[in-house]
């Protein structure tokens, strides 16, 4: 399921052109984006309960928002990235600062998302049945996050090791989420 607000998104993005580069405003801009669609999880997530948990079977329960959310991240974050073929190097000071602002912020917000399920999934135990589908959809943020970060280290010149170590901490915060979800099994 694709939201209406993940539509417009990517609809604007559509609108420039096929082959445009992205300015390092429009990089940021498609961060900030995301970070807001990763906080807007994070009250979902913190809704999960034993009681709540297995309306998942029925397509209802925080489960069910919180996938289609990870599907429109992955939505959202691919349409930024097909946006960098033709994308020149960042090498100004603050160009490349608001960048690494915007993807610190990703990373930290998402981050704080990942600890929220990380927590519940010790509630979930006794729910076997939750654990692929968060486990897969979030493997899924994981993969097109790192390509971001890839994208961003290739291209922001002045900030690869603070982006480096961003992208470190955000892929080993994502691991520690989907192993935990890998482990609630039937």
């Amino acid at each position: 399921m694709v939201s209406l607000r993940s539509l417009v998104t990517v609809a604007a993005f559509i609108a420039a052109p096929v082959m445009a580069a992205l300015t390092p405003q429009q990089i940021a801009d498609g961060i900030r984006k995301l970070t807001g669609e990763s906080q807007a999880l994070q009250a979902t997530a913190q809704s999960i309960t034993i009681v709540n948990a297995p309306l998942i079977v029925i397509g209802q329960g925080p489960f069910p928002t919180l996938i289609a959310g990870f599907n429109d991240l992955v939505s959202t974050a691919t349409v930024v990235l097909e946006q960098f073929p033709g994308t020149k190097q960042i090498t100004g000071e603050a160009e490349a600062t608001l960048v690494f602002d915007a993807f610190r912020g990703f990373v930290r917000v998402t981050q704080e998302l990942g600890n929220i399920l990380i927590g519940k999934a010790g509630i979930l135990e006794k729910v076997p049945f939750v654990g692929q589908p968060v486990a897969a959809s979030l493997r899924a943020v994981e993969s097109t996050t790192d390509t971001l970060a890839i994208s961003l280290i290739n291209t922001v010149e002045p900030r690869v090791r603070d982006l480096e170590s961003e992208a470190n901490a955000l892929g080993d915060t994502l691991e520690l989420c989907i192993q935990k979800y890998e482990g609630i099994a039937v």
